[in-house]
């Protein structure tokens, strides 16, 4: 039979028990071990971190708050916590009254902020700064530590969960109502097969009047396949994205787009100028994302004239890679616009008209399927798109 002090051997020796002066001694060399390399784990840490005094100046700073929101020498110590040179806040437009540092001064309270902060020469990048008060024993905030974080990758990521989310919902919506047109288009179908049927049955019409109805039934079978047509191709919207890689029909994937597309066109006045190069070979991707990245250039051209205009589609095969080309009589691009229209949450539409995340997700899937895809201006107005994917890619 075991005894108690086999039992605690089989498990580990019982932890030493330490007085209370022992156990302040092993603080004391700890705190002093830390404070020697304090200065090196506060540079090492990925967010961007600053100490504000009670003087409402910056105090301390770590190596990536001074490379992100410093001046061109660096220098911030010193300097007020709202100094136009360096405040993320300020460097935002859509910042209003005192910064948030000096909130959290004032109400002893954790503030805690969203910023889009431009910086020269790179695209935005969205922040997440929070403002902790540091309280001293007398209850009054002597410090303010600022702790800044990138989140641009999160943010790009929640907003193609959400757009994927829309796009499912859309997607089982367009499919039950292309179900609930199928249904009685069936019996309209078969209605005029029936009357086909008792017209070559019937004996005694005049050949003109027979040649009329004949006629009359050969346009409603051939209307009734064209919404079917349309109705096949609501259904498209509610079919799964495939995970896995397949053989992709390129030129199905534009011509299906193009139908989505037609009502809005004619609505619109937009001429369509379709050149696809029908012998394509199989692009070797995922299926969604071949259909995205027509749908989001597609629109976006569409888009770019309410007014009317001409849009011209081709593909066509060069050196093992497909090349869709997409080019509109829109506005165009701004010439300072064209390094930024890829960087995501950048958009010139109006507010609540689009998320400026659309080419930014549509070069992803180019890339991530090993091809490219570049803007240009054309000569007499408008914009001009090119992808080029590779037949033997990746697969996204």
């Amino acid at each position: 039979m075991a005894t108690p002090e086999s039992q605690s051997k089989a498990v580990g020796s019982p932890l030493p028990i330490v007085d209370s002066r022992s156990f302040t001694k092993m603080l004391r060399i700890d705190s002093e071990q830390v404070r020697g390399i304090l200065p090196e784990l506060i540079d090492s840490i990925t967010d961007a971190v600053a100490v504000i005094d009670s003087e409402r100046r910056v105090v301390a700073a770590n190596r990536r708050y001074i490379e992100t929101f410093g001046t061109s020498g660096g220098a911030i110590a010193g300097e007020a916590c709202n100094s136009s040179l360096h405040c993320p806040e300020l460097q935002d437009d859509s910042s209003e009254g005192p910064c948030s540092a000096c909130r959290a001064f004032d109400s002893r309270e954790v503030v805690r902020k969203v910023r889009t902060v431009a910086s020269e020469g790179a695209a935005p990048r969205r922040w997440e700064a929070t403002f902790n008060p540091v309280v001293g024993s007398n209850g009054v905030v002597t410090h303010v530590v600022e702790v800044w974080r990138d989140i641009s990758d999160r943010s790009q990521l929640e907003a193609q969960l959400s757009h994927s989310e829309r796009l499912a919902s859309l997607g089982s919506l367009a499919a039950g109502v292309a179900h609930e047109i199928n249904n009685p288009l069936a019996s309209v179908l078969a209605s005029v097969e029936s009357l086909q049927r008792w017209l070559t049955r019937t004996r005694g019409l005049e050949p003109e009047a027979r040649a009329e109805a004949e006629a009359v039934l050969s346009t409603c079978e051939l209307e009734i396949g064209r919404v079917r047509d349309t109705t096949d191709k609501l259904m498209l919207l509610a079919r799964p994205i495939t995970v896995r890689p397949d053989w992709v029909q390129f030129d199905q994937a534009v011509f299906d787009t193009l139908s989505l597309l037609r009502f809005h066109m004619r609505r619109q006045g937009i001429i369509e100028y379709t050149s696809l190069a029908g012998n394509l070979p199989p692009v070797w991707a995922k299926e969604g994302a071949v259909r995205s990245i027509c749908m989001n250039l597609l629109m976006n051209a569409v888009q770019a004239m309410p007014d009317g205009g001409a849009l011209e589609v081709s593909t066509r095969l060069e050196n093992d890679h497909v090349v869709l080309e997409i080019a509109d009589t829109g506005p165009g691009i701004a010439p300072q616009h064209l390094d930024r229209i890829w960087d995501p949450f950048f958009t010139t539409k109006p507010p609540g008209k689009g998320t400026g995340l659309g080419l930014s997700i549509t070069r992803g899937q180019v890339e991530r399927h090993g091809g490219a895809i570049r803007a240009e201006r054309r000569p007499k107005g408008g914009s001009r798109f090119v992808v080029e994917l590779p037949v033997n890619g990746p697969g996204g």
